[in-house]
């Protein structure tokens, strides 16, 4: 067998591989419940280099790394929006791990026609792969129509991912009260409910706080109140926020992993103000993120 091409061949799909894993951990930080795909293309990185240390092929640093490089480039891609993050980019990065998954199949078939690795072991990341290939497409799928009837925004968006110490039932329990703002969003002066009875999607606060030096009242909504996700909705005249909390079961009982995403749309001559204000909505999300772990238990 001639090791100097099977050595660039192996080396060429592991720099794809690195690509793909990072990735695929780009896209479980939007959709949390896609950690576990993450993990395993990961894994598939991993048998990568297995096989490679099986025939004395040794990875080359360089072709990881522009792996890598290519895909923090990729983000650099504009997909129709300059500040945040654009709907099309759900598409495009699913479509680009369904792409990564088809090179891998073919690599792992090609493997198998050597007759050097272990024939079982191909056989079972061949069917992992067709796995990983029917979930992506499903996710693509769903997500595709949403991302191009989505409207057209000029607002800016800012996203954190992170695990609390907290069940996802107390977790959803404990931010359905929007008044309890108060304790969590370091922005928040002061949160009160503006009517009455059970918190339940159509209730309603008033909210002020502090954003780029001034005071700020919205007049906020519970539009979403399901088991794994909440939406607040908050209006004034000049701005529309909007607050979507995304909540699934931690690694580990009794956690949950909050994915927290922030959205504000500004009208009229207010939009100028719109680079500056993902800068001080990026600090704040930092800022929340670290409040929220604060109240709801941090994961040591």
């Amino acid at each position: 067998m001639n090791t100097q091409l099977l050595g660039i061949y192996l080396n060429d799909h592991l720099a794809a591989m690195t690509a793909g894993t990072e990735l695929g951990r780009r896209v479980s930080r939007t959709h949390p419940e896609l950690r576990v795909l993450a993990d395993d293309i990961d894994a598939d990185r991993k048998e990568l280099l297995d096989f490679m240390r099986e025939v004395g092929v040794e990875s080359r640093p360089h072709k990881a790394a522009i792996g890598w490089l290519s895909e923090k480039a990729g983000r650099l891609k504009l997909n129709g929006k300059v500040l945040g993050r654009s709907p099309l980019s759900d598409v495009l990065e699913l479509e680009g791990l369904r792409i990564g998954i088809e090179g891998k199949t073919a690599l792992w078939r090609t493997l198998r026609k050597l007759k050097s690795f272990d024939d079982d072991r191909l056989e079972r990341l061949s069917a992992r792969a067709a796995s990983q290939a029917e979930l992506v497409d499903q996710y693509r799928l769903r997500h595709a129509p949403q991302a191009f009837n989505a409207p057209s925004t000029s607002g800016v968006d800012v996203e954190r991912t992170f695990t609390v110490a907290s069940s996802p039932e107390g977790v959803v329990e404990y931010l359905r009260d929007f008044a309890r703002a108060e304790q969590w969003d370091p922005g928040t002066v002061s949160c009160t409910r503006l009517d009455d009875g059970p918190v339940e999607v159509g209730a309603r606060w008033r909210n002020v706080s502090t954003f780029l030096g001034r005071k700020t009242e919205l007049v906020y909504e519970l539009t979403r109140d399901e088991p794994n996700g909440l939406q607040f909705v908050g209006r004034n005249d000049t701005a529309t926020a909007t607050d979507d909390i995304t909540i699934t079961a931690g690694a580990t009982p009794g956690t949950t992993r909050i994915a927290y995403h922030a959205h504000l749309e500004f009208t009229g001559v207010a939009k100028i103000g719109a680079p500056v204000a993902k800068i001080t909505l990026e600090k704040l999300g930092g800022e929340t993120e670290k409040s929220l772990i604060r109240v709801l238990g941090d994961v040591r």
